[in-house]
């Protein structure tokens, strides 16, 4: 079995920083659609489910399907010193996995599978909201919550349905309540909800955001948090985050 790709320094980053705040391990699945990734931290808290098509590589090259137990700082280690405008070539060949760029080429040693947390696909839910809206106002808002351990996701009804994402603490409360009205907002509500999530669980989830991305959030009532998005041509991350109980 053979696997030739090149990609991009940014899409491989990019793609590096939303994996390593999940777990330090992952099933790269190689194929003729490209590279998929399923993934749960430890304590399955956190999972990540990756897909770079044949379309985000600069090239690609693999006819049958390659499973791969890597682990991720490995990659990171090579890529951390590349900059945007270069590329990273990745092979697998003999039974070695390999990375080349800019006349270094790293094997990278293999994990057994047997022994790793394997998940093919991740868990669907009875979602009751759906918010298409700015990666950037979430992050944001995360971020602006600074050691506020806790936030609850509201879906109440003024004079419409509207969400609230308000803090766990009572004495000093920070809300956000995006504008349904913005075009370029959309957003679709079933019933009442209020389900609490952990700040930093979420944070980390959404950290492979970049700038104003658009991202779409599903959520409801007990059901994790889910986030979809495309930050390149060809790629689409999709991450979730389990409610506290």
């Amino acid at each position: 079995m053979k696997m030739n790709a090149r990609i991009a320094v940014p899409t491989i980053k990019n793609l590096i920083s939303v994996l390593e705040k999940v777990a330090e391990e992952a099933i790269f699945r190689f194929d003729g659609d490209g590279l998929k990734i399923n993934m749960v931290c430890a304590n399955r808290f956190k999972m990540v489910d990756a897909w770079l098509q044949p379309a985000a590589f600069l090239e690609y090259d693999c006819d049958e399907a390659i499973e791969l137990g890597v682990v991720v700082d490995r990659i990171k280690d090579i890529t951390k010193t590349l900059t945007a405008k270069d590329e990273l070539l990745i092979t697998y060949d003999d039974g070695k996995f390999a990375l080349v760029a800019n006349g270094i080429r790293r094997v990278i040693k293999l994990l057994r599978l047997e022994y790793m947390n394997k998940i093919t696909a991740l868990p669907d839910f009875d979602y009751t909201y759906t918010l298409s809206t700015s990666s950037k106002e979430v992050r944001d808002y995360l971020k602006t919550l600074g050691k506020t351990v806790a936030f609850d996701s509201i879906i109440r009804k003024s004079e419409d349905m509207e969400l609230v994402w308000r803090s766990k603490n009572d004495d000093e409360p920070i809300e956000w309540k995006p504008d349904l009205t913005s075009e370029d907002r959309v957003g679709t509500f079933g019933d009442i909800s209020s389900t609490t999530y952990t700040t930093d669980e979420v944070l980390a989830s959404v950290a492979g955001t970049q700038r104003k991305q658009p991202i779409l959030i599903q959520g409801g009532q007990d059901v994790p948090l889910r986030f979809d998005w495309q930050p390149y041509e060809g790629v689409r991350l999709i991450s979730m985050v389990a409610n506290r109980s």
